[in-house]
């Protein structure tokens, strides 16, 4: 059985959430492939069995960005669950990919979300303060999400026994309309990206290593200048707040974030890995 994991991800609580559940589906021996969901990437999903789609909230939403990219991917007609984190309130967040998804997607087998302290550096301590002593996702939803893998191989398997009803609604998320209405007029790219704040570039720490523009920047917002410094183009910013987390140097600041401390805990999950290798961890 081989399986795709999709994600969109700027710090890595996605990334790691989506590694955990990766390990639940190699305790089955499954083959599992993790892959981040990126401006301009491309997937072929023809040769997987089933598919994992999942992202962060924003706003009780899925990421305008992420949704975009998957409405554009051919899911195959291949069976699919979906998963996301947020700070305790999802939203229409698994809706918003499952919606991305049904056009060419199969069946779909459930979903599974967890909690996450926040990833936005304005809201994480001042460096003067000790970070806190709790953060990143909840141990429970890890645990969870090693034994998801369980439930979605099961589910399929017994596929068949279901009647046409149920296969149409047993598993399908809840669409909830007052958070749908939130997310009309609060959740675009540019609001989302005022989280972060027009970013600058501290020359005199930048080591030019281009990891922001390469690796860490999922929507195509950073460009490296002639001289290798990140170079931003606001409009595509999206308020992933990777850039301003993730900097090995902390070369990227903004005023928001300015003498906070970084989220940097999954660090590892968008920086030192990449997208297939990166269900080793």
């Amino acid at each position: 059985m081989k399986v795709a994991l999709l994600y969109f991800s700027g710090t890595g609580i996605t990334a790691k959430f989506a590694t955990e559940i990766a390990k639940s589906f190699k305790k089955q021996n499954c083959v599992v492939n993790l892959m981040r969901i990126k401006r301009c990437l491309k997937f072929d999903l023809l040769k997987y069995d089933i598919i994992g789609i999942g992202s962060p909230t924003y706003s009780f939403r899925a990421p305008r960005l992420a949704t975009k990219i998957l409405r554009h991917l051919n899911f195959q007609k291949k069976p699919f669950f979906l998963f996301c984190t947020s700070g305790g309130m999802p939203g229409n967040t698994l809706w918003n990919l499952y919606k991305s998804a049904k056009r060419t997607g199969g069946f779909c087998l459930g979903s599974i979300s967890g909690i996450g302290i926040t990833n936005v550096r304005s809201w994480m301590p001042k460096l003067t303060s000790p970070k806190p002593k709790y953060w990143g996702l909840n141990h429970g939803d890890c645990e969870r999400a090693q034994q998801f893998g369980d439930i979605i191989l099961n589910r399929l398997k017994n596929i068949n026994n279901l009647n046409i009803i149920e296969k149409n609604k047993k598993w399908i998320p809840k669409f909830q309309i007052l958070t749908s209405i939130w997310s009309i007029f609060f959740t675009w790219r540019w609001e989302m990206a005022t989280t972060v704040g027009l970013k600058h570039v501290d020359k005199t720490k930048c080591t030019m290593c281009g990891l922001c523009a390469t690796a860490i920047c999922p929507s195509g917002a950073i460009s490296l200048t002639s001289s290798k410094t990140p170079k931003f183009n606001e409009w595509k910013c999206v308020g992933c707040n990777g850039c301003v987390n993730l900097c090995p140097v902390s070369a990227i600041w903004s005023l928001p974030s300015k003498n906070h401390h970084p989220y940097d805990l999954y660090y590892q999950f968008i920086v030192c890995v990449d997208e297939t290798s990166i269900a080793k961890h």
